[in-house]
């Protein structure tokens, strides 16, 4: 995208047509308040912004609508806005038109049928701007931010009173929000960032909403089968007891279900006779009973094994502690060159040579010390290992034992239950009620085999692979080396042009850092930010190279950014006397070097990647160079200005 001309309109239906020339440096230059920096104002403006920034005067009280001609390869957009309602400072009122031959329309043919977030979008999706969003950090109060022509804008222009400020590089940058915005949307507009992130967010968010599924599922299918064979064991033990099956070990979940079905239709499978089956019934019950006894006794020494294991874990911390740091201290045994050869006790003191009562330990025994201590720390690291895989073992066995108790405990209750119900009843009648009973637990036994289990957990195993992989496609530490990566290389052009500038600190590396929004020169001090350099023409300096760079990277890796850089007044802090602005080049020597390097640079940047960038230039400068000159595309000097003289005198009358 390049800007080919700007058109104002009148209340009479007049057009001011302002045309540029696409993939050139275009110099606007003229004195003082002739509405040079409206222009700045006008493009972002037709670009999208809602608010119109320029101040009230000839432009705001005679112009009715603001337009830009646009070039897009090889067509054409035609946008244009109606200045705000009195009183009002914005509007996002305006009208969009493409074409391949567009030329600016009257102004009875326009009209506000679309709105600025419409106009951006669709500038946005021509220059190729795709979705994309900016999620931030897990805990962070700021919303996801999707990156468009709006931002990207902030990038193309320069007013005067950023150009030359040294804590602002970029535009609109001072704004409550705005650093943080440019912060989140940089890297996707320097490539740093997946073309299709938006496509990988989204998926991303779809699989984690199917591994919530996934999860939910299996764990209600692993809860039921766990009370379903917790029931069921308890079920079958009871019907064992009561010699309704004979087998006291229960088979796999369908067959006991199938037995115990079989039961409650078919009768007994134990002796018929009462008393036989009430003896049966009571032994039985007794054997329950020890069971039950002896898992409580199996899951008390599991747990009294399992406090053993913490209690030597935690008593050989402190032990490691001092261990190591007694060996810390006789490593140093190898830093003086002793190897234990020596086993001759110290009995000199080595500062002041007077005999010692105590003599020191030979050399010999501190490295067998040395040696003892470091096969102790090494059995400690050794056994740690072989303890985890005990607790993990302890911890299995003892849900197991858990498990068998609980459905012994609940088929006791349940023979308690039964007897307390049925004792005044007959004996058949006692065993027809338990029938029925078990009969109606069956009924409303949670249904599940182990294989749809497994298949409910390869399920959620399936999903949280999946979530897995996008998070790693979507990596922040990726994204923070592909950045590092792009910067780097924008460096090496900021590096070689402050040189050419002669900026101050610009003979070592000079870079963009993104965390601060500013640019650093690497001195033999250490780092020096922006706001730490003195003097305007470095400010000036080097925040023209840092847009440089950044446009000559956008243009060559092909990111969706305009081909579009505007500069209001880079020259400002060399012409400082009103004869210096009218006549257009600065008295002293030294500043018109200055100002013609600053140029010179501009030019060359243009003309190397020609005619894929455009820089427009609104200044003071009107150099004698002939390539200058042939730059220029509006001078406004001897009464010439933005806006018509006759415009603002039929304003006045009217």
């Amino acid at each position: 995208m390049q800007l080919l001309a700007i058109i104002l309109y009148n209340a009479s239906g007049e057009k001011r047509v302002l045309d540029f020339k696409p993939g050139a440096l275009n110099i606007v230059t003229g004195e003082s308040q002739t509405g040079k920096s409206a222009l700045l104002d006008i493009v972002e403006y037709c670009l999208g912004r809602d608010s119109l920034q320029m101040p009230i005067g000839p432009i705001t009280e005679t112009v009715v609508w603001y337009a830009a001609l646009l070039k897009l390869g090889a067509g054409r957009a035609f946008v244009a806005r109606p200045a705000p309602r009195p009183g009002k400072s914005s509007t996002q009122l305006g009208t969009l038109r493409f074409g391949t031959a567009l030329e600016p329309l009257e102004l009875g043919e326009l009209e506000a049928d679309m709105d600025s977030s419409a106009i951006r979008e669709q500038l946005g999706r021509r220059i190729g701007i795709e979705e994309n969003l900016h999620e931030p950090p897990a805990g962070a109060v700021r919303s996801a931010v999707e990156a468009h022509l709006g931002h990207a804008t902030l990038l193309c222009l320069q007013r005067q009173s950023e150009i030359a400020n040294r804590n602002l590089l970029f535009h609109r940058q001072g704004e409550q929000g705005m650093a943080q915005t440019l912060k989140d949307t940089l890297p996707y507009f320097l490539g740093a960032v997946p073309r299709d992130q938006a496509l990988r967010r989204a998926q991303l968010t779809a699989a984690k909403r199917e591994l919530r599924t996934a999860e939910s599922n299996y764990r209600r299918a692993e809860e039921a089968s766990q009370l379903a064979g917790a029931t069921l064991a308890a079920l079958w033990r009871e019907a064992f007891t009561l010699g309704m099956v004979d087998n006291p070990e229960q088979p796999d979940r369908l067959s006991a279900i199938a037995a115990l079905q079989a039961a409650v239709v078919g009768g007994p499978m134990t002796p018929t006779a009462d008393g036989e089956r009430e003896a049966v019934s009571a032994v039985r019950a007794m054997q329950l009973e020890r069971e039950r006894d002896d898992l409580r006794d199996q899951l008390r020494a599991v747990g009294s094994e399992r406090e053993i294991l913490l209690q030597q874990q935690d008593s050989e911390v402190g032990f490691v502690g001092a261990v190591r740091t007694q060996a810390a201290r006789l490593t140093s045994l190898h830093l003086l060159g002793l190897d234990g050869g020596d086993n001759q006790a110290l009995a000199t003191c080595g500062f002041c040579g007077s005999e010692l009562s105590d003599p020191d330990p030979a050399v010999a025994e501190l490295d067998r010390s040395l040696r003892g201590l470091s096969e102790q720390l090494q059995g400690i690291e050794t056994a740690r290992p072989a303890r985890r895989a005990a607790l993990t073992s302890l911890d299995g066995r003892a849900a197991d034992l858990r498990g068998r108790l609980r459905g012994v405990e609940v088929a006791l209750r349940s023979l308690t239950s039964s007897a307390e119900v049925t004792a005044q009843l007959a004996a058949d009648t006692q065993l027809s009620f338990t029938r029925g009973r078990i009969h109606a637990t069956l009924a409303v036994l949670p249904g599940g085999s182990n294989e749809e289990l497994e298949r409910f957990k390869q399920l959620f195993e399936f999903a949280a692979e999946r979530v897995r992989g996008l998070e790693a496609e979507l990596d922040p530490a990726e994204e923070r080396e592909q950045l590092t990566s792009r910067l780097v290389a924008i460096s090496q052009d900021m590096t070689r042009w402050a040189n050419d500038l002669e900026l101050e600190h610009g003979g070592g590396n000079v870079r963009l850092d993104l965390s601060r929004l500013t640019v650093v020169a690497d001195t033999e001090q250490g780092p020096a930010p922006l706001f730490r350099i003195g003097s305007g023409e470095n400010w000036v300096g080097y925040h023209l190279i840092a847009h440089l760079a950044l446009h000559r990277y956008f243009v060559r890796q092909g990111r969706p950014v305009p081909r579009i850089l505007m500069l209001d007044q880079p020259t400002q802090v060399w012409y400082r006397s009103d004869v210096d602005q009218s006549s257009g080049a600065p008295s002293d020597d030294s500043d018109r070097e200055a100002v013609n390097r600053l140029f010179q640079l501009i030019h060359d940047v243009v003309s190397e990647l020609a005619p894929d960038l455009q820089v427009i230039v609104c200044d003071h400068a009107n150099l004698d160079e002939d390539w200058f000159q042939n730059s220029v595309v509006h001078n406004w000097r001897h009464g010439s200005k933005l806006i018509p003289q006759s415009w603002i005198t039929r304003s006045l009358d009217i």
